[in-house]
């Protein structure tokens, strides 16, 4: 390390100590052998990144199950004065290299090296994620916006055998950003009935309500303490629970928002199209699924938390 080199570095360190509150001589430190100084420094700059972070604009996060009315949810968001809304948000999904082909995505750096090296550590995917979105929080902050991300839970809780242990969107937004998050939910005996319309049910193992239901109560479990937002409430009144998700995710209210949500085009739609907000008609249940449903404790765990009422039959 040359002495101007050096002399940055210490010079860093001190601006660091200085930000914290705190003195001692760098000087002296860089000196002794035994002192990791860049180690020093990393943990400098993070310690003042985390100050930073602390008078930053929230991002706010939007979580939910497939089939629960996500996609409806997020258009309506997006309609909100000044919102910047990133759609289907998982940094550690492992779907777009499941089916053993490579995607064509130029632009996106945590897909490009994935590719390059499936044994990527999810440490640095993380790391890399958390900087393109402190990035665009910044610029979106300067120009009057606010950044909003909706979660694609799938990747985390209804793909593959077991629900995997890794971070969720909201665990790795939180480890460095202030937020505010809503968790949105439906009957999960209409989520599950639309799910097996599109085959999706069969992304977990096995591909039953009862383990459906089991992992809806692991989603739950990992989001304790957000506030619960009911598809069913919303359809109902979508005026009022919009004001209701605007006042928990500090966003500035519009009631235009039903005149506008349809024009946005957003991945994930899944559900029955149309562009008025209205509740719809339950789809066909078959004696085998009721009995399915019978037997399944994990339901009756579920909506006893969720408060739904059991289905009838």
């Amino acid at each position: 390390m040359t002495e101007d080199t050096l002399a940055k570095f210490t010079q860093t360190i001190d601006e660091a100590i200085a930000l914290l509150g705190g003195t001692y001589n760098s000087k002296a430190l860089a000196l002794d052998a035994k002192i990791d100084l860049q180690g020093l420094i990393t943990d400098c700059l993070e310690l003042c990144d985390e100050i930073t972070a602390q008078n930053q604009e929230p991002i706010r996060t939007i979580h939910h199950l497939s089939c629960t009315g996500g996609t409806l949810f997020a258009k309506c968001i997006a309609a909100m004065p000044n919102v910047l809304l990133l759609n289907e948000v998982d940094p550690l999904s492992p779907l777009p290299l499941k089916d053993g082909k490579a995607p064509f995505t130029p632009s996106d750096m945590i897909s490009l090296l994935r590719q390059g090296d499936p044994k990527t550590s999810p440490e640095l995917l993380k790391r890399l994620f958390q900087r393109d979105i402190g990035l665009i929080c910044q610029e979106q902050t300067s120009i009057g916006n606010s950044l909003v991300l909706r979660d694609h839970s799938h990747s985390h809780f209804l793909n593959d055998n077991e629900v995997s242990d890794r971070p969720t969107l909201r665990e790795i937004i939180a480890e460095k950003f202030p937020i505010k998050s809503i968790l949105t939910v439906r009957d999960p005996i209409d989520s599950y009935l639309s799910m097996k319309t599109h085959g999706w049910h069969e992304h977990f193992s096995p591909p039953t309500f009862d383990e459906y239901c089991r992992r809806y109560l692991l989603f739950l479990e990992k989001h304790e303490g957000v506030e619960i937002i009911k598809y069913e409430d919303f359809v109902a009144n979508p005026s009022k629970v919009m004001q209701k998700i605007c006042k928990a995710l500090e966003l500035d209210y519009s009631g235009d928002f039903q005149n506008l949500f349809s024009a946005f085009q957003f991945s994930g739609d899944s559900g029955r199209s149309g562009n008025v907000i209205e509740a719809r008609p339950r789809r066909g249940v078959e004696e085998v699924f009721l009995e399915e449903v019978r037997r399944s404790d994990a339901y009756f765990k579920l909506i006893s938390q969720l408060i739904y009422k059991k289905i009838k039959g």
